[in-house]
């Protein structure tokens, strides 16, 4: 017996053989449309809607056996598979491919088999029984599981704000009733890390409330979209940690964002009264514009996020597509830190420190460079923390101390004794695997106290503990000497330096830059260049440009300046023909002053 012979052998296929026909083809039509009216009732999306109704007027032409009726049915399949993609839902995505892939079969059925086309029909019920499971059964499957666990977050959350998902929601909702531009906008809290460390995570929970409620205020307008979660209603979202998430429609003023985010900003730089402590924070923000940038929620999220990290240093940033190029190259760098071996690539630079008494060189500050194959001479700025993220910081740092070692050795064979300075990048120095390479490379290359200069960034001894203090105890008793540098942009320094020993403090280029009005701030410098003094440390003001910054520094009592006004960086490979024509350009000049 053939396959056909088979087939046409079932009841069912008799049956219709004999005339039932009709009976099949109602059923199976009454069938499609029951579904696409319980999908049409179930479903809030309009675009759902639209596809079911277009199903039901298809349903209504496939009870007549034609052809026509039969595309118009392969039609409808693929607007249904084109759905599930649109969902993202695997489920009926798999669902969608069986029931085109069933129709097929049995289109093939009636070519070769002269089945009934009406069968055509029972793909569509798969599909109806998917997506049935899928927007009533499996939601509240889903919310009843999800439920208890959603209140004891709630419960947990000291702020009581509504979650990520709440204005994911919220998002959607409005969207199908209106078009008009929107923005996203992130606000992050900064200066917790302190607080935290210091107060406890008390304090810090109960500042973050402060702080929440301090931007809830400046929410007051009604172009900013509401959250309603569990019958409340709220203006804001809170993303977890310290970040926070508004939506704020564009239809009547199109720079509203921007001036919420300055009355934001402004309100959170007022001074925040925690454990009888006065505190100070501040606010970051980035926004994300729908219309031109991004539409779907969960993409804005992430690029609110991006455009924050970009740019550390703004206060506010709008998301810019160009933030994916570079995201991509930092990621193509990492790749490369990982597949090559970057002591190819790295190069160390120099730049010197000049005293102000006779205009000598107190030492070398030596500069990390990345001889990039694409993207040229790449600052230490701009790939040190791709470094940490590849977890290469270690294994660097250990790169320029001996590099470093090297060039001190080799300036000491021509008969010139030249101290260097390295930069350390941050934690990686209080290890002490780290400690102890640094006190074999010294006497590797017999080295001397006070030849090498470890330079930490001020930010370092924000959070320094018993352990980490001992640690840099450490490292002066190895014969290293030590330099803050950035000093001065962290508040939080003047109270944790009296407990160190440094030999050089850098004072931070944004108490120098703009030196024709520093009036005021004039007098604070001077008592931090006073304080170091007491405290038999030399002070060094960095980012000197011009003559009038080089006065500016002379007149604070500082004892030495670096920057582009006496050289910019160079490649180390001609530092020891540099240091000479330095030293005999200086001696000329010491001469002739003599003279």
């Amino acid at each position: 017996m053939t396959l056909l012979g088979t087939l046409t052998s079932f009841p069912v296929f008799n049956g219709l053989q004999q005339g039932e026909l009709a009976l099949l083809t109602a059923f199976l039509g009454g069938l499609v449309l029951m579904g696409s009216i319980a999908l049409i009732i179930l479903s809030h999306a309009q675009s759902i809607r639209a596809l079911h109704v277009a199903t039901m007027l298809v349903a209504f032409t496939a009870l007549l056996p034609n052809m026509w009726a039969t595309y118009a049915i392969s039609l409808v399949l693929f607007g249904h598979l084109y759905l599930a993609l649109k969902l993202g839902s695997k489920p009926l995505l798999m669902v969608s491919f069986v029931a085109a892939s069933g129709y097929l079969a049995l289109l093939g059925g009636n070519i070769v088999g002269y089945w009934p086309i009406q069968l055509t029909l029972l793909p569509l019920l798969l599909v109806y029984i998917a997506q049935l499971f899928e927007f009533s059964l499996k939601p509240s499957q889903n919310n009843l599981s999800v439920l208890p666990e959603h209140n004891a977050l709630r419960k947990q959350d000291v702020l009581g704000l509504p979650p990520r998902n709440a204005l994911r929601d919220a998002y959607y909702a409005h969207t199908e009733q209106d078009t008009s531009p929107m923005v996203l906008v992130m606000i992050r809290l900064e200066g917790f890390e302190q607080v935290n460390f210091h107060l406890g995570r008390e304090y810090g929970d109960l500042l973050l409330a402060q702080s929440a409620n301090r931007i809830k205020q400046q929410l007051q307008s009604d172009d900013i979209l509401n959250i309603e979660e569990e019958d409340e209603l709220s203006k804001l979202a809170h993303l977890g940690g310290l970040h926070f998430v508004f939506l704020c429609s564009l239809a009547h003023q199109q720079h509203l964002h921007e001036q919420v985010i300055g009355a934001i900003v402004q309100t959170t730089l007022k001074p925040f009264n925690v454990g009888h402590c006065t505190i100070e924070i501040k606010a970051r923000a980035s926004y994300v514009s729908f219309a031109d940038k991004v539409s779907d929620f969960d993409n804005a999220i992430t690029c609110a996020f991006l455009a924050l990290d970009s740019e550390p240093k703004k206060v506010v940033t709008e998301y810019q597509n160009s933030m994916q190029t570079v995201k991509q190259e930092q990621q193509a760098r990492l790749a490369e830190l990982t597949h090559h071996d970057f002591r190819e690539q790295l190069e160390l630079y120099f730049q010197p420190v000049i005293r102000h008494s006779d205009n000598g060189i107190e030492f070398l500050e030596l500069l990390l460079r990345w001889q990039h194959p694409k993207q040229g001479i790449l600052a230490a700025g701009k790939f040190i923390d791709d470094i940490r993220i590849a977890g290469l910081a270690l294994p660097v740092a250990q790169f320029v101390i001996e590099r470093a070692a090297e060039i001190a050795m080799a300036l000491k064979m021509e008969g010139i004794k030249m101290a260097l300075s390295v930069n350390v990048f941050g934690p990686e120095m209080l290890h002490e695997e780290f400690i102890e390479f640094l006190d074999d490379v010294l006497l590797t290359h017999h080295l001397e106290a006070g030849d090498l200069i470890i330079e930490c960034p001020s930010a370092l001894f924000m959070s320094l503990d018993a352990q980490g203090v001992a640690m840099i105890a450490r490292l002066r008793s190895i014969g290293v000497r030590l330099c803050v540098d950035g000093f001065g942009e962290a508040p939080l320094v003047l109270a944790k330096l009296p407990k160190l020993t440094v030999d050089y403090v850098k004072v931070g280029h944004s108490l120098t830059r703009d030196h024709q009005h520093q009036g005021a701030l004039r007098g604070i410098v001077r008592g931090l260049v006073d304080m170091q003094h007491q405290l038999d440390c030399a002070v060094i003001c960095e980012g000197v440009e011009s003559l009038e910054q080089l006065n500016f520094a002379q007149s604070l009592n500082t004892f030495a300046a670096q920057g582009y006004y006496f050289e910019r960086p160079l490649s180390s490979v001609g530092m020891l023909t540099w240091v000479k024509q330095y030293q005999i350009e200086h001696h000329h000049f010491a001469d002739h002053k003599k003279g």
